[in-house]
């Protein structure tokens, strides 16, 4: 009997193992989905066909066989398939679009010459017409846009579906998704939805943009990760000889000068709806360059875009992101017009490495163009007509409108998502992820502590000094937002503290106002110019390790206001108002005295002010709508106006004074050489005052790198009330270290810098100070020049970054009681980037 049991046990489990679960997709060769495809296993009674999404499922008691696909006017397909078989992609071609004379071309082992290549002919007609052809050649048009962007957890497997979903595992694993690669499962934890629609008038180039619906679900995400990966996919235009991706200038396939980035395929040719279209393949000549990999159908004739696919070859340098794909459809009207269908945009990114074992972050942008109507016109003031998003809720549509709009895998995500939000061990990841992403810890009460790298630091003041700040936050759309922190120095044994409230008085138009008040030490001269913060923050309080001694550092004691108005996006007009009481914070070793008017020293003074700003950052992708709005990674100028006034009398203020400042900031793409980002400064200060009013250029003594600052220089080694300064910090992006073949295997990228300051000081200043700072301006041009390498690390963990840096010749004037600077050093730098 034992025997006999045994005997079935095992032909039972061979039975249940020798079973194979297959799923799958069938589209044709755009992508689009074919429902009603035979789905057969050959030689069994098993088969299905696919349903309107063009998906299948079927499960069999055969543990390997033949699967045959098959529709009427396409090719029939077969695949082998085995217990290892979990998800398929299929691809049918159209037997009506097969040519006699197909064009085959293999990559050649050695490249091709231009007028060799049979691809270089068609991308020539493609380069003289790109700016011809598609809306642009109508007067007016007019279509609906879908947009949905989703974010979800992936490279699952069932380990971690049973943890999550533990009594409910056997219903969930029926409708959790599975991966792109069909193994592993994904789970939606964000879905975001807008329909729009767009009006174009191209005799006035005015575009206007009417949202009609707008519906978000899922857990609230903040920080570098969910911020970066959310808004990495801007619009993409593959007509442009350069796209701009995370920050770095991404060479086109279709650009003028992609020969000199890519190798092309013509690989064949086929017609479709009595066009002929040519398939052209093309890859990257060097791995590491920033460049895709994809291929793109081209129509005959006029040499329009019919469909491109891409994706970011895996040998570029970029941190976190495991993959990025790019999709967009056209179609062609009347052989002159393309427009588009379809643009859809995937990511992978990854936290510690890219091992395809490890779990990650998807992102995906879908894009769906419809409803076009070409050439009807309306009135020149409807287009001028700006229709903006203000209110968070602002286009919020009930169920009824949604259930005729949206689409069946759009209804099931937002279940799922509904589902998985409240878990656990949802929560407790994502919660994890925005810690390590923004350094604040959510206590789930509506604020967060952080962030927590300024928890400790080290001055020669303060001893050990220890900070814990906060800050309230519901979601990224607050409208009301409180921060503040309490610090405490061992060595000093002060209690400092700061506080600081912001709300959204109106949003349009969009007027922000701000207090705050503080009662702490500061670094003053840590920066030229700042417009709108309003509590005192610098490295020089901040930095646990220095460079020789500090006591240059100052008791401030301050009320400070700020009123903004948003005058139309990215360009603000601001005022703040200020009370400050500034006195030494070591007076036995740092002496800010003065002489004030009546010839009596002294050695405070109260800074009763006001400023008013322009600020202007045109191109700069801005989002969120509550107070504190964010910023995506794209490249823009910076323009900064600020008129200072300082008032004596009221309040208590001792010194009448004036100064104007200016700064510009412009990030300048050089294609596949890198990216340079200059910055230029200047402020002139009317007036006289002391040490604590005057424009000191910045410098700094901590052993880490800081931007528009000089690593060379002691605190006030150079003071002055005119001055002039200039950064400029190119970043090579690899260009240079990916050519080297030892070295291009790290993944190293490398930077040259070169920082500049000149200045004056009045003898009016000079006279009235009595201050042991030696009144020293650099009225000959001090400069400093590096070399650097960063993105050093391990996997996606690469902050750090190493600078050699040298300097001009540079000598304290005799007496000055500032200990000499350094010629050389090696300086390092934490900044997390992609």
């Amino acid at each position: 009997m034992k025997n006999l049991l045994a005997f079935l046990l095992l032909l039972t489990t061979s039975y249940i193992s020798a079973q194979i679960t297959i799923q799958g997709k069938v589209v044709d060769e755009f992508n689009n989905p074919l429902p009603f495809v035979n789905i057969v296993l050959k030689k069994t009674n098993y088969g299905t066909t696919t349903d309107d999404d063009g998906k299948f499922f079927l499960k069999t008691q055969k543990f390997r066989g033949v699967l045959e696909v098959s529709f009427v006017g396409f090719q029939k397909q077969t695949i082998k398939v085995n217990q290892k078989t979990k998800f398929l992609n299929i691809v049918l071609k159209e037997e009506s679009n097969e040519l006699d004379e197909v064009v085959i071309v293999t990559k050649p082992k050695k490249r091709l010459k231009k007028e060799e290549n049979p691809a270089y002919k068609i991308l020539k007609e493609i380069w003289k017409r790109k700016r011809k052809n598609g809306l642009d050649l109508v007067d007016h048009y007019q279509y609906k846009k879908n947009t949905s962007i989703e974010i979800g957890l992936n490279n699952l497997d069932t380990v971690f579906l049973k943890k999550i979903f533990k009594n409910e595992y056997q219903q969930a694993i029926k409708e959790v998704k599975y991966d792109s690669d069909g193994i592993n499962y994904y789970i939606p934890i964000f879905l975001n939805e807008q329909v729009a629609n767009v009006y174009g008038d191209n005799k006035n180039n005015a575009v206007r943009e009417d949202i009609e619906a707008e519906k978000s679900e899922g857990l609230g995400a903040q920080g570098f990760i969910f911020d970066r990966m959310s808004n990495t996919f801007q619009n993409i235009d593959v007509f442009k000889n350069n796209i701009t991706l995370l920050q770095k200038p991404f060479i086109s396939p279709l650009s003028s000068d992609g020969f000199s980035t890519y190798d092309y395929v013509l690989y064949d040719s086929i017609v479709d709806n009595n066009k002929k279209l040519y398939n052209i393949y093309f890859f990257p000549r060097r791995d590491g360059d920033l460049a895709f990999q994809g291929n793109v159908w081209v129509a005959d004739k006029n040499f329009s875009i019919k469909k491109i696919k891409m994706k970011v070859h895996k040998s570029v340098n970029l941190n976190f992101v495991r993959g990025l794909s790019f999709e967009k459809e056209f179609e062609v009207r009347n052989d002159s017009i393309y427009i588009p269908t379809k643009n859809a945009y995937e990511g992978d990114f990854t936290f510690i490495d890219k091992n395809d074992s490890n779990k990650g972050l998807t992102i995906k942008k879908d894009i769906t163009f419809e409803n076009y109507v070409l050439n009807k016109a309306f009135p020149k003031s409807f287009y001028e007509q700006k229709v903006e998003k203000i209110r968070p809720d602002q286009y919020k549509k009930d169920d009824s409108y949604w259930e005729t709009v949206q689409k069946e895998q759009s209804k099931k995500t937002y279940k799922l998502i509904e589902s998985v939000k409240k878990k656990k061990q949802i929560k407790n990841l994502t919660g994890l992820i925005n810690t390590v992403a923004s350094g604040y810890v959510d206590t789930g009460a509506g604020f967060q502590i952080g962030p927590l790298w300024t928890l400790f630091a080290n001055n020669q003041v303060e001893g050990f000094r220890t900070k814990l700040s906060f800050r309230t936050f519901v979601t990224k759309d607050d409208r009301f937002r409180l921060g503040g922190h309490i610090a405490y120095g061992f060595k000093d044994q002060k209690t400092k503290y700061g506080v600081e409230g912001r709300y959204l008085l109106s949003y349009k138009p969009r007027i922000a106002v701000g207090v705050a008040y503080q009662k702490d030490i500061e670094q003053l001269g840590s920066s030229l110019l700042n417009t709108t913060q309003l509590l005192g923050t610098s490295f020089g309080t901040a930095a646990v390790f220095n460079r020789g001694d500090n006591f240059y550092l100052s008791n401030v004691e301050k009320i400070a206001t700020n009123f903004d108005y948003q005058i139309q996006q990215n360009l603000h007009l601001g005022i703040n108002f200020s009370h400050a009481k500034i006195s030494s914070a070591s007076e036995k070793d740092f002496s800010m005295n003065y002489i004030d008017e009546n010839g009596n020293t002294q050695s405070k003074l109260t800074d009763v002010a006001s400023d008013i700003y322009v600020s202007f950052t045109p191109g700069r992708f801005v989002y969120g709508l509550g107070v504190e709005r964010r910023f995506g990674k794209n490249v823009f100028p910076t323009f900064v106006l600020n008129y200072r006034k300082g008032y004596k009398g009221p309040f208590n203020g001792t010194h009448n004074y004036d100064k104007i400042q200016f700064k510009y900031n412009q990030p300048i793409l050089l294609s596949k050489f890198g990216i340079l980002d200059a910055t230029f400064e200047a402020g002139k200060t009317f007036g006289e005052v002391p040490v604590a009013l005057l424009d000191v250029v910045p410098a700094n003594q901590s052993f880490s790198l800081v931007k528009d600052t000089f690593t060379l220089l002691n605190y006030y080694d150079f003071v002055t009330d005119e001055y002039l300064a200039g950064h400029l910090e190119h970043h090579f992006n690899g260009y240079i270290l990916n050519r080297i073949p030892l070295l291009k295997k790290l993944n190293l990228r490398s930077l040259v810098t070169f920082r500049a300051a000149y200045g004056t000081i009045s003898k009016e200043n000079i006279a009235i100070s009595r201050s042991n700072v030696n009144y020293n301006a650099p009225n000959k041009l001090y400069y400093e020049y590096s070399v650097g390498l960063e993105n050093i690390g391990y996997g996606n963990l690469r902050f750090l970054r190493i600078d050699a840096v040298w300097r001009s010749n540079y000598t304290p004037p005799a007496g000055s009681t500032v200990a000499p600077t350094p010629k050389f050093a090696i300086r390092i730098g934490i900044k997390p980037g992609l």
